[in-house]
């Protein structure tokens, strides 16, 4: 029995002796031990606090990007919107020069609708009988002439546009040879009764001669665009309207006398 327990006694003194670094073999172990679970937690810790970070970063900065979209968004809406109001003011300034042209009084309006496609030779101005407007008063843009008015409420107008089928117009080339253009419920005009003698080339003008009682004198309604000599001493001609048609938004209604 004694030698045992001197043994174990002997094993108890070695576990306190300390090492020449100071600490017990026991609490070398034990460190040791502990050394890679701390240091894998602490890595693991700093991991998780780096993806915090760097979600919340993440967050913060989609958050920032989108309210910079936003920004710009409004941005070009703004700058749209002025060159919107740019345009319309380039176009009222073209329809206020040319009251200078008119020897009547004029009145600028607005386009507030057009018809269907298939109707599309017609449109509606917010200007009436009200602001002195009656049938058949003579209606331009800054490029010419494009109907008469054919319908007239208090405050609002119908506008037969040139290229109806029903329209016509006294017309002339710019050699003063009359003719009459009729719309065609398409683009383009035709242009009759210009004889096969008369010098005619594409690019030619063709403006109002005033002879129908509606339009005044030397307006510019459009260009010759193709012309063709026919059978019976007239040319067959085909006249492209000088205004854009489909994307007029102010024009000029000539008021006629009482």
């Amino acid at each position: 029995m004694i030698v045992p327990l001197l043994v174990f006694q002997f094993v108890l003194l070695s576990v306190q002796v300390q090492n020449p670094g100071g600490m017990i073999p026991i609490k070398t172990l034990f460190f040791a031990v502990q050394a890679p679970i701390v240091n894998s937690a602490s890595n693991i810790i700093d991991g998780i606090e780096n993806i915090w970070k760097h979600y919340v970063w993440l967050k913060d900065l989609r958050t920032r990007n989108e309210e910079l979209e936003y920004l710009v968004r409004q941005l070009e809406m703004e700058n749209r919107s002025l060159e919107e109001i740019k345009q319309e003011n380039i176009r009222l300034r073209g329809l206020l020069s040319m009251k200078d042209n008119f020897e009547g009084e004029t009145i600028e309006a607005r386009v507030i609708a057009r018809a269907p496609t298939f109707l599309s030779n017609v449109l509606y101005i917010n200007r009436g009988a009200n602001d002195g407007i009656k049938i058949d008063s003579p209606v331009f843009s800054v490029d010419g002439i494009i109907g008469r008015t054919v319908f007239v409420t208090e405050r609002q107008s119908q506008v037969q546009l040139i290229t109806n089928p029903d329209a016509s117009i006294g017309a002339m080339l710019e050699g003063r040879t009359p003719g009459v253009l009729s719309g065609t419920g398409e683009s383009l005009l035709d242009l009759k009764y210009i004889s096969n003698t008369v010098q005619i080339q594409p690019g030619d003008e063709v403006l109002s001669s005033g002879l129908d009682g509606i339009f005044p004198k030397g307006f510019l309604i459009g260009y010759i665009v193709d012309s063709q000599k026919g059978k019976e001493g007239f040319y067959t001609i085909k006249v492209k309207p000088a205004a854009d048609l489909y994307r007029i938004e102010e024009v000029s209604v000539l008021l006629m006398d009482p």
